[in-house]
């Protein structure tokens, strides 16, 4: 018996555990813990649902009704309290919402549901109640509250008129700027169909769109015209779940200007100017969209009408570069209504196109521009040809580098500034060496070629900012600005720019077939505002760059007071030479050239100018400027022919039929293509005999060409012209060339006899050099012989003939034919 009840008791006790176990997973899953709360002891017991929605730490239990009301919030301690006072006096159940405290003192939502439990008796015993956690749906309803407010704030703040309409199309809602659309109150409007005040056929058009947004549920736009209003509007209904969205918008001006533009469309689409017009935006910030464009735009931009109209028209526009022409024509339209300018419009293929354009604002009250109307004129082929007009004007036609004319403006502009600033710029003048040769010899295409180069170099050898052009031929020009306002800084700067210059042209040009070295003369003046005439400014550069001519070419000058007076002197000489020439104020000298016994065996024709201020001038007074100016050409010719017939003269007496006479042939002069007939024709006229002519040639010849010089050489000693190469040794002979040669004599230069007895070098020099004339069977002479001591050491050596002031100076005609005379024309040397 007693088994038995212990196994009714174990049976009840796991049944308990089983159903308290399923309480909790229930409890568990519905957010919700159980409490009861005996009404005489005031004990409290609760599940542990209950426990974990109040935050209770685990193990923790409320004990009783006060722990229980201390749970709660302070706000609605009072009136849990009452609640469960009530219950159990009266058995009045509750079901409220009230906030509890949890854990940190933080507050939550919880829904607290309390029933009364009554004995057999109709007494309440116990009160049972339930706590469900309804923090998440508290707060969606704060959520959703706040969403409410926000968008009935925001919907009476819209600016279009806007209505809700139930699914019969009554007005449920109207914001201010309906009412004032409409002319009436929210009050007077809600619960009507939004048709009841039109006219039958509006009221019939406006229940068929609106219905078929309801039945489609999509949106329906719509425009017409409301009698009662006097308005265009412009409908948008947009369906939601409780009906539709309405917008209303005022469209009365724009369908007034679109009637407008229709009867402006059918005007002007024939034309043949281009004609756009925008449609101003309603704000600043909107941009004004196209709304009519004309058969001529479509030609000329390539854009359909169907692609422009509601865009904007920047998008015809290349904006970087008319940024300046929009700024000017928007003053225009601002002052006057109307402006006009040039600028680019952009085809629809991306090509670019020049438009004269002219805008004119039309304005539906003194205020308010409500459209644009342009008229544009295709000028791309003016605008092509002025381009071409200016970039001939100013830029060089084959390097494509500035003129002269733009050099000059642009050298101007620079002074100017210099004159403001107090910073020194330069100038470069640049002369190619020799350019006429490449020309003459390969050909203008390549010296063109050459030029093309020359002007690329420049370009990468210079700075950004600095101007490189071309004044024509071979010259060129590099204005440099901005250098320093420090002088000696500046030239600094300045000679380092040109010798980089010099060394970038000084690299071999690769030309078409052939590989060319050429050199730079490079003249180098500084300014600095000071200097107003820029005529004169390329006149200081330009003498600077005949001065590194003059030092041999392939350098650099700077400019120098001293050089300009010098050269004003070189052409006072240059201009005095042609009237020399005219007049024949030139005249010849004679040195006599002698044997080792003293026996004179020629002359040495020199010439010499009988100017009429200056008096009688030396050779080196006037030869460089007459080689410069290309004077030496007919100056030589006169002294050939001079030369040729005093040795006709001499001819007709014993005394002096045997006599040679020496010319100078300059370099330019041998050159000469027609050089060798003179010759001929010269010893032809006078009867001569040719061997008695010796032409004394430079080694200056032999840097170039050679081929040429030996050819014309080699007929010159055909006609039987006897050949010498002067000034031997300082120049450009090898022994490789030089036996080439078809020469009959060598002249030692006067620079190594006057030191030959003192500088061993030159003595070593003068040997060599008779004994190199000694083994390819040439007679040597010796120029400049001054004393005794000279002579003999050279004719010790086995010079052949000697020539200096030991013997004689050069001598005019008249005092030479007097020594001559004298018995057995030989000279008495006293030492």
């Amino acid at each position: 018996m007693i088994k038995r009840s212990q196994e009714a008791m174990r049976q009840q006790a796991n049944l308990l555990r089983d159903t308290r176990s399923r309480q909790d997973l229930t409890e568990h899953t519905g957010g919700v813990g159980s409490w009861s709360l005996w009404t005489d002891s005031a004990a409290l017991e609760h599940s542990s649902e209950f426990a974990t929605i109040l935050g209770l730490r685990d193990g923790q239990a409320l004990p009783d009704r006060n722990a229980l009301i201390e749970r709660y919030s302070p706000d609605w301690r009072a009136g849990i309290r009452q609640w469960l006072d009530r219950c159990a006096l009266s058995g009045e159940g509750f079901d409220e919402e009230m906030q509890i405290l949890v854990e940190g003192g933080h507050h939550k939502w919880v829904r607290t549901v309390g029933t009364a439990v009554r004995d057999e008796h109709g007494r309440v015993v116990r009160i049972q109640g339930a706590v469900q956690d309804i923090a998440a749906q508290k707060q969606a309803q704060q959520d959703t509250l706040r969403l409410a407010m926000r968008l009935t704030t925001t919907l009476a703040s819209i600016t279009e008129a806007f209505v809700t309409l139930d699914r019969q199309c009554c007005f449920t809602y109207l914001n201010q700027e309906s009412e004032r659309l409409l002319q009436k109150t929210t009050g007077e409007l809600l619960g009507l169909e939004v048709w009841h005040d039109f006219n039958p056929a509006l009221a019939q058009r406006m229940r068929s769109s609106l219905q078929r947004a309801l039945e489609s549920n999509r949106r329906v736009e719509f425009e017409d015209f409301f009698p009662l209003l006097g308005k265009w509007l412009e409908v948008r209904a947009y369906p939601f779940t409780e009906g539709l969205a309405v917008y209303f918008r005022d469209v009365t001006e724009r369908r007034r200007s679109q009637e407008q533009l229709m009867l402006l469309e059918t005007s002007v689409s024939r034309l043949n100017d281009i004609v756009l017009i925008a449609e101003t935006g309603a704000s600043h910030q909107q941009e004004p969209r196209i709304v009519f464009v004309n058969d001529a735009f479509e030609q000329h931009t390539g854009y359909a009408r169907s692609d422009v109209l509601d865009q904007s028209p920047r998008m015809l526009l290349e904006l970087g570069p008319t940024v300046t022409k929009l700024q000017e024509l928007a003053r225009g339209l601002q002052q006057t209504q109307k402006a006009r300018t040039e600028l680019m419009i952009k085809r629809k293929n991306g090509a670019l196109f020049w438009v004269e354009l002219e805008v004119v604002s039309v304005q539906a009250n003194a205020d308010e521009v409500t459209h644009w109307v342009a008229v544009g004129r295709d000028i791309t082929q003016r605008k092509t040809a002025e381009d071409m007009i200016r970039h001939l004007a100013f830029y060089d036609a084959l390097t494509d580098l500035p003129n002269r004319q733009l050099l000059l403006d642009r050298l101007q502009q620079a002074l100017a500034s210099s004159a403001r600033t107090g910073v020194y710029g330069a100038l470069m003048f640049i002369d190619l060496d020799n350019f006429k040769v490449l020309n003459d010899t390969l050909g203008h295409h390549i010296g063109d070629q050459l030029l093309q180069r020359v002007a690329h170099r420049l370009i990468n050898s210079v700075r950004k900012t600095d101007t490189v052009a071309r004044l024509g031929g071979d010259e060129f020009v590099v204005m440099v600005d901005d250098l320093s306002t420090d002088a000696e800084t500046a030239a600094y700067k300045a000679r380092r720019l040109a010798e980089k210059v010099l060394n970038a042209l000084r690299e071999p040009f690769q030309l078409t077939g052939h590989q060319h070295f050429a050199t730079p003369s490079i003249g180098v003046t500084p300014f600095n505002g000071e200097q107003s005439d820029v005529a004169e400014l390329l006149k200081q550069a330009d003498l600077a760059m005949f001065q590194a001519k003059s030092m041999g070419r392939n350098q650099l000058c700077f400019f120098d007071p001293d050089m300009q007076a010098s050269m004003s002197h070189h052409a006072t000489i240059r201009s005095d030479l042609r009237v020399a020439l005219r007049e024949q104020q030139f005249t010849l000298h004679f040195q006599p050239q002698v044997d080792r016994l003293g026996v004179i065996t020629g002359v040495e024709a020199l010439v010499r100018w009988q100017h009429p201020q200056r008096g009688l001038m030396q050779p080196a007074e006037f030869i460089p400027v007459a080689e410069d100016t290309g004077l030496i050409l007919p100056l030589g010719q006169w002294v050939l022919e001079q030369a040729c017939e005093q040795l006709s003269r001499w001819a007709l007496r014993p005394e002096t039929g045997n006599l040679s006479i020496a010319v100078n042939v300059s370099v330019r002069q041998f050159r000469h293509p027609d050089f060798v007939d003179s010759v001929m024709a010269a010893i032809s006229r006078t009867g001569i005999r040719p061997h008695r002519l010796k032409l004394e040639l430079t080694e200056s010849l032999l840097a170039d060409r050679m081929e040429i010089t030996i050819e014309k050489m080699g007929m010159l000693k055909g006609l039987g012209v006897t050949l010498s190469l002067d000034d031997f040794g300082v120049g450009y002979s090898s022994l490789s060339c030089l036996k080439r040669l078809p020469l009959d004599q060598l002249k030692i230069d006067k620079g190594f006899v006057a030191d030959v007895l003192t500088d061993p070098n030159d003595a070593a020099i003068s040997r060599a050099i008779i004994t190199l004339a000694q083994s390819l069977s040439l007679q040597v002479v010796a120029e400049g012989v001054e004393t005794v001591e000279q002579r003999d050491f050279l004719a010790y050596q086995g010079c052949d003939q000697f020539q200096g002031h030991l013997f004689s100076r050069p001598l005019p005609i008249e005092a030479l034919e007097s020594l001559l005379t004298q018995p057995g024309s030989s000279l008495l040397v006293l030492g």
